[in-house]
């Protein structure tokens, strides 16, 4: 498995330094970016030995993909910019929740939005298809959106975008505050990337008190998965708590092989 962190570029020396195999910066942030900042960050990574494997946050918080305030060719020119982008800093997999911009609104029926919902995730596959881009769909808390917020409901949903650049993420903050079932993991039998985070406070992982992540990783292993875990968490100190987290990560993958 490889291990990474949830933050900005501006912390990837940090990353690199603590150990880590990559950083998942957010879509949206590499898109605020001048044209000097990321010729910046670019030679950054050139002679790091890490990379943007992965990317969150597809889409700016006041889009609203359902109702509808970004039509299809607007969608599709924000796609073809996004994934451009996330190709050029070497980008493999693009984790599509944006929680807010997904709700299903009040005026429409759950049928109806989630006709949308399936075109929009197409959308964002074609997008990514030129690049080999994968984009995963992540279910999310019901404090956060009110479509697709179990794992379950994610793996109906991949079935039908039925695109091959769309998989699903598992989330383990999500899942404990779901109450999902971990478990599920294993009847889904395949993940294109996986975030967590303790399910007390959403902080990041440097303890096993009280928590199911021996439980997630062993899931993991039954159905092979041996790809991307990223702390997408709150720390108030990240080079302490980012290193107590990998040293946790590594005991979990290796107490479960």
């Amino acid at each position: 498995m490889k291990f990474g962190i949830c933050t900005g570029l501006e912390n990837l020396e940090l990353v690199e330094r603590l150990g880590y195999d990559y950083i998942e910066p957010s879509v949206t942030g590499l898109l605020a970016l001048s044209e000097e900042e990321r010729q910046m960050y670019l030679e950054k990574l050139n002679t790091s030995r890490i990379s943007c494997e992965a990317f969150n946050v597809l889409f700016p918080q006041e889009v609203q993909l359902i109702d509808g305030n970004m039509d299809a060719e607007a969608l599709k020119q924000y796609l073809d910019r996004a994934m451009a982008a996330v190709h050029a800093f070497g980008g493999q997999v693009v984790v599509f929740g944006s929680g807010k911009c997904r709700r299903c609104p009040e005026h429409l029926t759950m049928g109806e939005a989630y006709k949308k919902l399936v075109s929009i995730y197409r959308a964002a596959g074609d997008a990514a298809a030129p690049y080999g881009i994968e984009v995963v769909i992540e279910p999310l808390s019901r404090s956060e959106t009110n479509m697709i917020c179990t794992m379950a409901e994610g793996a109906i949903l991949e079935a039908d975008v039925h695109h091959p650049q769309v998989g699903l993420l598992s989330d383990f903050y999500h899942v404990e505050m779901n109450h999902d079932r971990i478990q599920d993991i294993e009847t889904i039998g395949r993940l294109g990337h996986t975030h967590i985070a303790a399910a007390a406070g959403r902080k990041y992982p440097v303890s096993e008190e009280g928590e199911e992540f021996e439980a997630f990783f062993r899931s993991l292993r039954v159905i092979g998965y041996e790809g991307r875990v990223s702390i997408e968490g709150k720390t108030e100190d990240m080079e302490a708590d980012g290193a107590k987290s990998l040293k946790l990560l590594k005991e979990l993958a290796a107490r479960t092989l």
